[in-house]
């Protein structure tokens, strides 16, 4: 008997973090420690301030959201943009609550890659977050990577995308700070990058759901050269470690969050009212983001001593809570994720972000300051430093 067509294929391949989650599961049952490098989820306590308002605005009785969210949610999330970075915008036109940043990613290339006709392609960095292009996969669009090269310090390089191919491109995806290489887009590429979106006529999505975890000057946003053909996607998850509550943003071109708003009653709506009662105190309070920078800065000058003292190089890693580091001309690439393993520390190989992510891994700096200094021990026990430590 023949398989019914519903169970064809997914036009996508397996999420990455699905098969390391199994693996790390399965060791933690044997009860053998387990250091888990590989995902963006930290440990550290959700501030009390957030917690607080979750449980505040609980209601006895809890009904649908709106589709828009609460205006006091746009407006705390327009107060923190203008506070972050000098941007004004209205919020009951250019900003718009989602659950977390990955749904309304995802959802992107749903809203915005007409069904038909030439403007179908949907540009994507890799190495990159996968949920760009599966976006784009899962709708019939034409999903196309554009190289993020480690001559060209894992930023966008325009003059290497032919002017034909962004006349065809409908969403541009790009993502700074980025995941997985920590690179930042400064505002000078910015400005290109928002040029040629008005001048080919593309939408620029751009993914800044790192930029307050950042370690030198604070980077920039794409709001800050205006709203017209661009959208910012943003997230408490990374900046208030708020995962598991889902709560983001997307603000811009009202255009485009009128046309997201037209979609999002067919998709859900809003984050629950006392999540969004959250959201607000946490867009509210800039203290605990500098907190929280703090832990991940300590964190990562323990990294960066343990890869100068084995003579690994780390690249771009300017901001973010992830190191991206060259695997030694030495070390077999494939070899080395399961040996680290033997010791219980769990990295993400840089081919899960990408072909062009191959030669490299990811370092997620999320378990706590114990843990970590734990798995350096673990890790020298493996590889000695090259240098007296």
């Amino acid at each position: 008997m023949s398989s019914p067509a519903w169970l064809s294929s997914l036009p996508v391949q397996p999420y990455p973090f699905v098969r390391l989650r199994d693996t790390i599961e399965d060791r933690r049952s044997r009860g053998l420690p387990v250091y888990d490098f590989s995902t963006g989820d930290p440990f550290e306590p959700t501030p009390a301030v957030v917690r607080q308002a979750l449980i505040a605005g609980l209601e006895d009785v809890c009904r649908y959201p709106s589709v828009r969210g609460r205006h006091e949610t746009r407006q705390a999330i327009a107060d923190w943009v203008q506070t972050r970075f000098g941007c004004r915008l209205d919020p009951d036109r250019e900003i718009i609550p989602s659950s977390g940043s990955k749904e309304a990613i995802f959802h992107t290339a749903m809203a915005f890659v007409p069904r038909e006709g030439r403007r179908r392609t949907v540009l994507y960095p890799t190495p990159g977050y996968p949920v760009y292009a599966a976006g784009a996969c899962l709708v019939g669009a034409k999903p196309r990577a554009y190289v993020l090269r480690e001559q060209g310090g894992f930023l966008p390089e325009l003059d290497r995308i032919p002017g034909e191919l962004l006349d065809e491109t409908a969403v541009f995806w790009l993502n700074s700070p980025h995941n997985p290489t920590g690179a930042v887009i400064d505002r000078g590429l910015l400005a290109e990058l928002v040029a040629a979106a008005r001048q080919h006529g593309f939408l620029l999505a751009a993914d800044e759901c790192y930029a307050d975890v950042f370690f030198a000057e604070p980077p920039a946003s794409v709001l800050e050269l205006g709203c017209e053909s661009v959208l910012a996607f943003h997230s408490l998850s990374k900046r208030s470690g708020m995962t598991g509550y889902r709560s983001g943003f997307v603000a811009g071109d009202a255009r485009a969050i009128s046309r997201y708003l037209a979609l999002r009653p067919n998709l859900g709506v809003a984050s629950p009212d006392f999540i969004q009662s959250a959201a607000i105190a946490a867009w509210s309070d800039l203290e605990h983001a500098e907190t929280r920078r703090r832990l991940f800065a300590t964190k990562r000058q323990l990294f960066l001593r343990l890869f100068a003292d084995l003579g690994w190089a780390v690249c771009a890693s300017e901001a973010t809570f992830y190191l991206w580091v060259k695997v030694p001309p030495d070390i077999d690439e494939e070899a080395l994720v399961p040996r680290l393993l033997e010791r219980g520390i769990v990295i993400s190989p840089g081919s899960v972000f990408g072909p062009a992510g191959r030669g490299f891994f990811r370092l997620a700096l999320v378990p706590r300051q114990q843990e970590c200094e734990a798995a350096v021990r673990a890790w020298q026990e493996l590889y000695p430093p090259a240098r007296p430590t």
